[in-house]
């Protein structure tokens, strides 16, 4: 008997309309909104941008000259020597990753566009630098590292140790500006 109800059950359902889509997207998947800032909010947006990335490369240093003097001490100033070295060099990375971002997100706002007049001409794009300069500066950003990682090395394992805790500071610095800005948030009226 059972099976019969089950049978009928499933008839009743084939003969509802399918599904067609019109309720709506799913929330779930929903594209989100684009909206278009003023020229005085974008101007605005950036400016907020710019003083992040400065907070940020302040806090790398202090964080830096912090942990090496709190290594000196207890681990010596090979150690410590490396966490400076390091520092510095996560500071230019830094810098440098930045300023690479930059580039590339210039050049996908600003897209390439056909000079005037002649069909058929290549794209010339109108980001200030060039594909190969961002390129080049990636590369040489991890051979550097590599570079100076491996005359640490030959010259020191625990300078190398204190090295490899400097090129870390830069996630200390964002851990710390993530607080920061998790503070100011709360601080704001809704």
């Amino acid at each position: 008997m059972r099976d019969k109800e089950d049978a009928g059950d499933l008839r009743d359902h084939e003969d509802s309309p399918a599904p067609t889509g019109e309720e709506g997207p799913d929330p779930e998947f929903a594209q989100p909104e684009y909206v278009e800032l003023s020229p005085l909010e974008a101007a605005r947006e950036m400016a907020l941008c710019g003083e992040t990335l400065r907070r940020i490369e302040r806090m790398i240093l202090a964080a830096g000259v912090v942990s090496a003097a709190a290594a000196l001490w207890p681990l010596g100033w090979a150690v410590a020597a490396g966490v400076l070295l390091g520092t510095v060099l996560g500071w230019i990375n830094f810098r440098w990753l930045a300023a690479s971002v930059n580039a590339i997100s210039e050049r996908i706002v600003h897209p390439s566009t056909p000079t005037a007049g002649a069909p058929g001409t290549p794209l010339k794009a109108r980001s200030r630098e060039r594909g190969a300069i961002v390129v080049l500066r990636g590369v040489g950003r991890i051979g550097l590292i590599a570079l100076v990682a491996y005359g640490i090395f030959v010259c020191s394992v625990r300078g190398l140790m204190g090295f490899l805790v400097g090129l870390a500071m830069p996630v200390v610095a964002m851990m710390c500006e993530a607080a920061y800005e998790f503070v100011v948030s709360m601080r704001r009226p809704s």
